[in-house]
């Protein structure tokens, strides 16, 4: 397991809930600032997205897709300077989920949908991410990701036997390929995206993520990595913004995180699974990484998921 799979399995993503927006010019339409993961892709036609924190909108020609963080406030429009209507005004008057509106000019043809997620799963992603991540339809897109945006448009033309299995799956591949997209076009990478994407570290950390309960220690790595230990130190660093031992612990306690939403686990075990050889060591790592016991982390849990017990997976 890799970090992003680590990352893509803690994330724990729902079925995607879509609409098909299918607006004549002039139009414009806002959404409000939602827990989830909005994604849109344009099938035909043009618009532009206005999102706060972005100093400029970004049109959005056929074909290409983005995906916008948890609470960020967006648009859809047809021109940067046409009047927008809220997203739950415009739904409320069309039924289905082909969402007829606006004039009597241009036509567009745009797939919304959005993910609900475990976000204390998907922080490591989250906040490497922009607000707003733009997917081009452009050479540089993977054919992967191209052939899944096409299946994924026709899929939602019509209700078929199955259908809403068939997207909720494939909208979970999108979001994956869009993922591998981004950090593919993107050349500044940070962190553990970072440390993928160097030739000298990748399989280094890959290694340290199958087995994150191996009691590793700097001369282990740096074999891996075929370098010495002061070498693979120095590069660790410059690479990722982390010692090797502090990125082992940042995900050592990533994962204790998520294992203790699940109620049947005890402290101990989850010890066990991430590299501690106690309970009560384990527990004391925690309180100086996230500043509460895991006990009291749970408890926040508790609180905020009061009706819906976390399922071991």
């Amino acid at each position: 397991m890799d970090p992003l799979d680590d990352v893509f399995a803690a994330m724990r993503l729902q079925s995607a809930l879509y609409s098909r927006l299918l607006p004549l010019a002039p139009w414009g339409v806002s959404f409000i600032k939602s827990a989830s993961l909005r994604f849109g892709f344009v099938v035909s036609g043009q618009c532009w997205l206005l999102a706060e924190g972005q100093q400029q909108p970004v049109k959005l020609q056929q074909g290409d897709g983005f995906l916008v963080q948890p609470d960020t406030l967006f648009s859809l429009v047809d021109h940067p300077a046409s009047p927008t209507r809220w997203c739950e005004d415009v739904f409320a008057e069309c039924a289905g989920k082909n969402l007829s509106f606006g004039g009597e000019g241009e036509a567009a043809d745009i797939l919304c949908g959005y993910f609900t997620f475990d976000r204390a799963g998907a922080e490591p992603l989250l906040s490497l991410l922009p607000s707003v991540v733009i997917i081009p339809a452009d050479a540089t897109r993977s054919p992967l990701l191209e052939a899944t945006l096409k299946l994924l448009a026709l899929e939602t033309v019509e209700q078929h036997l199955g259908s809403r299995v068939v997207i909720s799956r494939l909208a979970d591949v999108m979001f994956v390929q869009a993922i591998r997209a981004h950090c593919l076009r993107e050349q500044t990478h940070q962190g553990w995206i970072a440390a993928l994407a160097d030739a000298r570290l990748c399989e280094v950390v890959k290694r340290i993520h199958q087995d994150i309960a191996r009691p590793w220690s700097l001369q282990m790595l740096a074999r891996e990595a075929g370098m010495s230990r002061s070498s693979f130190a120095v590069h660790f660093k410059a690479v990722t913004g982390e010692t090797p031992g502090d990125y082992l612990t940042h995900w050592r306690m990533y994962r204790t995180r998520c294992l203790l939403r699940h109620p049947s686990l005890t402290l101990s075990e989850i010890a066990g699974r991430v590299g501690y050889d106690s309970a009560m060591t384990l527990g004391r790592a925690f309180r100086r990484f996230a500043g509460i016991t895991p006990g009291e982390y749970r408890q926040q849990i508790r609180q905020q998921f009061p009706s819906s017990a976390i399922r071991q997976k």
